[in-house]
């Protein structure tokens, strides 16, 4: 399924890590959490090129890593090649990756015994790869044939695939950005199951029908997301609260709560990195059954606001600064999160008004002051100052 430890010679995996054209990707929540996943990498210089295409070639191995846990598996050919294009080709190294997702039915041929391993991957292709991985069968599904593409699209949109990428042309050449938002977007999506089931017709007579549902687990019947099955990783959303030496907590609403995989989770102590510039934002964390954190990563639903305390006015019950005024979430006042120079947290829980930032001593302050609106509707739901 796809975006990946790849590229071959010319990339080198990375860990979460920012990549030197940082700024040009759009999807970072998607191409970090991929990064860490291990299924996808930049390349020798530090950079990332989100704009490149993904050749079919590329998607084989990608897929094959990423239902490996993230490790190269061993992929073996057939004596008689499936493909005529491929074995002694410059696409040659992926004849084993070919061959074991031709077998798993998530690729096939275009034609004439021809796989064109060089060619693009459409984002309408992808997500068919990606759907395969989640369970459903191409014929069952109609993956094949004159209707493929509106098939595969119908059931894209149901499974959330293409979430952030609603300007994107389906039947057009996916780029490395979008094909990691397609693939983040698989591994939080349960997986699906064929289940057959008796019902009854108009007639009154028991017919049996095979539906597809949520695959589920267990003695509790729990749904199971791709992430989960191929890195036994959860991921969970909240609001980042409190960093202290190694521990994180997030905040979680009955919202969060119900988009998370494991809503009893809100406290973490295994970092691999420091996450205090996400502080007081909406978050994702990546954890494994065992607490290691492999990654957090603000949602697209965070805007922040830096600035000098001494600079904040006051506008009735809002805070006005860089000439606009801000409203509060919870009303009249905000949370408030005090850090000193090392980012360490010293007192967190308090509420300041609108006029608490506007004060005579604050004017001669050289603290600093992030807002964060968290959930997308204009309004501040925390202040962190640094002093």
């Amino acid at each position: 399924m796809l975006c990946v430890a790849v590229m071959l010679s010319v990339m080198v995996l990375g860990a979460g890590a920012a990549f030197s054209d940082q700024d040009q990707i759009e999807n970072t929540e998607a191409v970090d959490a991929c990064s860490a996943l291990n299924i996808i990498g930049g390349y020798e210089d530090g950079s990332f090129h989100p704009e490149r295409n993904i050749k079919r070639s590329e998607i084989t191995k990608m897929i094959c890593v990423a239902l490996n846990g993230g490790k190269d598996p061993n992929v073996g050919t057939n004596e008689i090649p499936t493909f005529t294009d491929v074995r002694g080709t410059a696409d040659a190294w992926a004849e084993g990756y070919i061959e074991a997702c031709v077998a798993q039915g998530i690729v096939s041929g275009v034609g004439g015994g021809r796989f064109a391993p060089a060619g693009n991957v459409t984002g309408a292709q992808l997500a068919k790869m990606l759907l395969v991985c989640l369970g459903y069968n191409s014929d069952n599904e109609g993956f094949t044939g004159n209707a493929w593409e509106t098939n595969v699209n119908v059931r894209a949109a149901q499974k959330h695939l293409y979430d952030g990428l609603e300007k994107m042309d389906t039947s057009a050449a996916v780029t490395r950005d979008q094909a990691a938002q397609m693939v983040w977007n698989a591994l939080q999506a349960y997986e699906v199951e064929y289940k057959t089931t008796l019902v009854t017709d108009e007639n009154g007579n028991l017919i049996t029908q095979v539906v597809v549902q949520d695959k589920v687990v267990g003695n509790n019947n729990d749904k199971i997301t791709l992430l989960y099955d191929k890195y036994e990783a959860y991921v969970n959303v909240g609001t980042l609260t409190s960093i202290d030496g190694s521990n994180l907590t997030i905040s979680m609403s009955t919202a969060d709560k119900a988009d998370s995989d494991k809503p009893d989770y809100d406290s973490f102590s295994k970092l691999g990195a420091d996450y205090s510039a996400l502080m007081g934002q909406k978050v994702k964390v990546m954890f494994t059954k065992t607490s290691e954190v492999l990654g957090v990563y603000a949602t697209s639903d965070n805007s922040t606001y830096t600035v000098n305390l001494k600079d904040i006015e006051k506008d009735g019950d809002k805070v006005k600064f860089d000439g606009a005024s801000y409203g509060f979430d919870d009303g009249s006042k905000i949370t408030v999160v005090k850090l000193d120079a090392t980012n360490e947290k010293v007192v967190t829980g308090q509420t300041m008004a609108a006029a608490d930032f506007d004060t005579t001593a604050n004017k001669t302050a050289t603290a600093s002051v992030k807002f964060v609106d968290n959930d997308g509707d204009g309004k501040l739901n925390i202040a962190i100052i640094t002093e």
